[in-house]
């Protein structure tokens, strides 16, 4: 089994704290598109990834959906704290891999009885509500070429890999645009050589390139997830 420190949240924690969680935790293999949660759903479990990346979107009462952050090893979901029973947004794995899952109520349990576990996922809700007042700026001001390529760096980031399995309808529903926009914003950055596309997926050929097609809000999502594997103070 890996590692629970793979994980940033898990990493932050004062070993005897950590030693309390370990004998509750089960590694799970998760698949690319399995949902965790549905709006509304209860919250059995919460989930530490190590190798996976999950994706919380909203759904609207058009049918129409986007995504509102995405969460990797550097973070934990659902971040609901005490007394939450039920999620608010629908998670779906989209990069495949393995996570920690923990029953909610020893998460609970744990919450009530450690000013450190609590002050850490405190400090991640701030993180993760940053990073989604980011993205919503972002997704109004910048082209959908730059955006495109902003997501492609950031899905490579979370596999650890130079190639990314997203289909075209799968961005576009990540970012909340037409299809075809996305496959003319994908048909630029294979012009220009800076990827390659094959069907149901494709593989980053210059990265320098590809980052400077993309806006300037990745390198601050980048430096908001590295504020995620920070440590925080154990004398707390």
């Amino acid at each position: 089994m890996p590692d629970p420190k793979a994980n940033s949240i898990l990493s932050q924690l004062p070993d005897e704290e950590l030693a309390i969680l370990v004998p509750h935790m089960q590694m799970v293999s998760l698949r690319k598109g399995q949902v965790l949660f549905e709006p509304g759903r209860a919250i059995h479990h919460y989930y530490f990834p190590v190798s996976c990346a999950v994706e919380l979107a909203i759904d609207m009462e058009d049918g129409k959906a986007g995504a509102t952050t995405f969460i990797n090893m550097n973070s934990v979901y659902p971040l609901h704290l005490i007394g939450e029973t039920e999620s608010h947004n629908r998670a779906t794995v989209s990069c495949p891999g393995q996570c920690f899952r923990i029953p909610a109520r020893v998460i609970h349990e744990e919450l009530q009885r450690s000013r450190s576990f609590l002050w850490i996922l405190l400090k991640e809700s701030v993180r993760l509500f940053e990073q989604a007042c980011l993205e919503s700026v972002c997704l109004r001001h910048h082209s959908l070429e730059q955006v495109t390529a902003k997501l492609i760096l950031l899905g490579t980031d979370n596999t650890r890999s130079s190639t990314l399995g997203l289909t075209h309808q799968e961005m576009a529903n990540s970012l909340g645009v037409r299809r075809e926009g996305v496959t003319m914003a994908l048909q630029k950055l294979k012009a220009d050589q800076v990827i390659d596309t094959y069907r149901g997926g494709l593989q980053v050929l210059d990265r320098t390139g590809l980052e400077s097609r993309a806006c300037g809000c990745y390198k601050s999502l980048v430096d908001l997830r590295k504020q995620g594997a920070c440590s925080v103070d154990h004398h707390l």
